[in-house]
């Protein structure tokens, strides 16, 4: 495959880390636009190298389909971006996976991309510990990192002997959906056993392991590498069943700290004035001694519910102060729902409140204007037709006979005027359109209006309409013998309705019979078009 071609990009925005993967045939890439068609796709800066400009994709039979950035043909741009393939992406797909994944699981979690972009992706939890995935082939594994797990991305390989050090590799590949897109498999590699894969759903995140639930096992944590002559510190073994991993989940919902978190979560999604009372449950929470690590997955929380409502209040500030600036129905809707907020100020109400009563106000005045105005009108107008009726019937004749007169005279004039300046124009044009068709009938071909313009240099053909050309074609044939095909056949021969219209006029206009139906006049059209094309 060319390595230039670009197969991947990220939807919606340049700074987003959604992930478009372009189908290779066209047939795919139909159904990939249609599905898409409303959604811009980006080189979106989640790519090292990533220049930000806005992709299209391209339909190619002769190679795979890609994406191709907008005006790549000439403006000298150079795009950064290192890897094209379909591989630049993991990434983002591994984010996009996880992050479904933990949703699934009631998991509240915050993504980074440590440098350079495409080498790794970190998670952070709710509860304090980090899952690293390795994507990067050519860099080592750094197995004393800070994370609790790490897993290895699609051809990373490991040192010899940490397979048996640590007794268990976590691995994640991806397959290409058709249409567009990647699956993600999770596997756990254990020694002398090889992989074992499955789907991502079957995998279940317990306080002390990351397993699969289609063949627990018992895994052992591996020791850090500083303590390595010290004693093997162990993981707890746990053994998951499908039914226990389906049920772990809904265990947690008792505890109290976690429905704080899920109350939150919801409320950031889709709830925005339940967010203060959800921050004040978690920092009621934080009041009473809690242990290390539940204390962290609140502090975490309650950032992200902190974070939110400082940006909530500067966007409700900004909106209220442009509405009292300069007030819109617009500003006004959105003013009057952000400060539906608990935290907003009696000032911030009070203010959207003044405006919407001075608006009130506003259009009580203009509606009363509008009424005394239509009344006055509806007066004046009684008025007007009481004097128009006096006088219409006596004026009536005459102004009808009037125009009458006038729109006669003014009509015969324009129809000599169009007529006239109609045959000159075909009569200078006609010499070249004959010359043109008869040599397309020494070519033994037929041609279009656009052919002859392009051959002669007549730009005027451009602008005739179609009585100039019904003309037109009346005084290219005027020399024709009555027994002979018209030359302007070869301009209807290709029988589409336009032309076959066109030539019905101009044979009635050199008294020419034809027959009554489309389908027999074609059968003529390439009967005499036979004819011209025989050699003179």
């Amino acid at each position: 495959m060319d390595r230039r071609l670009i197969r991947t990009a990220v939807f919606g925005s340049p700074d987003s880390d959604e992930p478009a993967l372009c189908p290779e045939t066209p047939e795919e890439l139909d159904a990939f636009r249609r599905d898409y068609q409303d959604v811009t796709i980006w080189c979106g800066t989640m790519f090292e190298g990533g220049c930000g400009r806005q992709l299209m994709t391209r339909r190619c039979t002769d190679k795979i389909c890609h994406f191709a950035h907008y005006g790549s043909g000439g403006d000298g741009h150079q795009c950064g971006r290192k890897e094209r393939g379909k591989d630049s992406a993991d990434h983002l797909f591994a984010k996009a996976h996880l992050a479904s994944w933990l949703r699934e699981l009631g998991i509240a979690a915050e993504f980074t991309y440590p440098e350079p972009r495409g080498s790794a992706v970190t998670i952070r939890l709710e509860d304090g510990r980090s899952l690293l995935v390795h994507l990067d082939r050519n860099r080592p594994v750094a197995w004393d990192n800070d994370a609790w797990e790490t897993i290895l991305g699609p051809g990373v390989r490991m040192t010899p002997g940490v397979l048996a050090q640590r007794g268990y590799v976590h691995r994640i590949r991806f397959d290409d959906r058709p249409g567009g897109g990647r699956t993600m498999q999770f596997g756990t590699e254990l020694p002398g056993e090889g992989t074992t894969w499955g789907n991502l759903d079957d995998v279940v995140l317990t306080p002390e392991n990351l397993l699969h639930t289609t063949k627990p096992v018992a895994i052992r944590a591996p020791a850090p590498a500083a303590q390595q002559e010290t004693a093997p510190v162990e993981r707890a073994i746990v053994t998951v069943t499908p039914s226990a991993a389906r049920t772990a989940p809904v265990a947690r919902q008792a505890d109290p700290i976690r429905r704080a978190l899920l109350r939150l979560d919801i409320a950031l999604r889709d709830h925005p004035r339940g967010v203060l009372p959800a921050v004040e449950a978690v920092r009621r929470l934080l009041e009473v001694d809690q242990a290390p690590h539940e204390v962290a997955r609140l502090r975490i929380a309650l950032g992200r519910g902190e974070r939110w409502l400082e940006e909530r209040a500067r966007l409700r500030r900004a909106v209220v102060e442009r509405l009292q600036e300069r007030p819109t129905p617009e500003l006004y809707r959105q003013a009057a729902e952000l400060v539906k907020d608990p935290d907003a100020s009696a000032q911030e109400r009070e203010i959207v409140a003044a405006v919407e009563a001075r608006a009130r106000r506003v259009q009580e005045q203009e509606r009363a204007a509008r009424e005394r105005e239509r009344a006055a009108r509806r007066e004046a107008e009684e008025r007007e037709r009481a004097e128009r009726r006096a006088t219409a019937e006596r004026e009536w004749a005459e102004r009808v006979a009037r125009r009458e007169a006038e729109e006669r005279e003014r009509a015969e004039a324009q129809e000599r005027s169009a007529f006239q300046v109609r045959v000159e124009k075909a009569q200078k044009l006609a010499p070249a359109v004959r010359g043109a068709l008869k040599k397309a009938a020494r070519e033994q071909r037929t041609t279009t209006w656009s052919e002859i313009q392009q051959k002669t240099g007549l730009r005027q053909l451009g602008g005739l309409d179609y009585e100039d050309k019904v003309e037109l074609l009346a005084l290219v044939e005027s020399d024709t013998a009555p027994d002979t095909p018209l030359w302007s056949t070869l301009l209807a021969a290709d029988g589409d309705s336009a032309a076959v219209r066109l030539h019905r006029d101009v044979s009635h206009r050199l008294s020419r019979p034809l027959p009554a139906n489309d389908a027999d006049l074609i059968n003529q059209l390439a009967a005499e078009r036979a004819q011209l094309h025989r050699p003179w």
